[in-house]
């Protein structure tokens, strides 16, 4: 594909994406001494992990205290259940649960006598096809983005979150995705990298997550509340009993290029 055919696509899909992005009322709070729970299955044997942490005031430091000595458990709906194990400060790994496509998983922790639950069903694998470096005019130079490609299935909904590393080092940024006017297309979604410039002979390696709408929303909203940074609020979350966090059941597709 030449390369003014792909910076057109790309520019119309932004504005695509950007309509089809739906507006999410968040609850506005400066709470500290919450549980913060970041938990994720992806596909395969794992280990799988689950995080916990204390929340912290808006104005405090990002040194988010880890909670040990906690009860977590993870099972499926083939009757698996694990009990996971302590391996650092406030980190919970698997030992023997497998994550598989299209079957729902659910997550129990237990903390100072409260209950916090979730579930979530893995989607359908999608994979990255391609992944091209291309550029375009900016204040009189050219900037160079990263352009991932794949074929979304159709008629099934899809939601989509990309992570960039540049040389190693993960990017900043919430770049997301869903196919409510892509159905069944070649999508080329072109990713933006907040105050990195790309230079000859760097690495770019890009991964795709397929993840539950809910988990969309949570990043979504996630991505309101650093827009409106000076108005804080808790991101939209899928576990039940007032900790804050998300739990992600996802799979993951990733390509690397050199940029030239």
């Amino acid at each position: 594909m030449k390369q003014q055919h792909i910076l057109l696509f790309s520019a119309l899909l932004g504005l695509v994406l950007t309509s089809c992005r739906k507006e999410i009322t968040l609850d506005l709070e400066n709470e500290s001494n919450k549980v913060v729970i970041e938990a994720i299955v992806s596909e395969g044997p794992g280990p799988h992990t689950v995080r916990l942490t204390r929340s912290m005031g808006f104005d405090a430091s990002n040194n988010f205290p880890a909670i040990s000595n906690a009860l977590v458990t993870l099972s499926d709906d083939l009757g698996n259940s694990e009990q996971l194990t302590e391996t650092g400060p406030g980190t919970y790994t698997t030992a023997t649960l497998v994550g598989g496509q299209e079957r729902t998983y659910q997550l129990n922790v237990q903390v100072d006598g409260t209950t916090y639950t979730a579930e979530c069903r893995m989607p359908v694998a999608v994979t990255i096809d391609t992944l091209m470096v291309d550029s375009f005019p900016s204040f009189g130079t050219y900037t160079r983005i990263i352009v991932p490609g794949h074929f979304d299935p159709p008629g099934i909904a899809n939601y989509y979150r990309f992570t960039v590393r540049v040389n190693g080092e993960k990017q900043e940024g919430i770049n997301l995705e869903n196919d409510r006017f892509t159905d069944g297309n070649l999508v080329l979604q072109p990713l933006f990298l907040n105050d990195v410039e790309l230079n000859s002979g760097d690495v770019v390696e890009v991964t795709m997550e397929c993840i539950a709408p809910e988990v969309y929303d949570y990043f979504f909203s996630m991505g309101q509340n650093v827009s409106n940074a000076a108005t804080p609020a808790d991101p939209v979350s899928n576990i039940e009993g007032g900790a804050l966090g998300y739990f992600s059941v996802r799979t993951t597709s990733s390509k690397t290029v050199v940029v030239p």
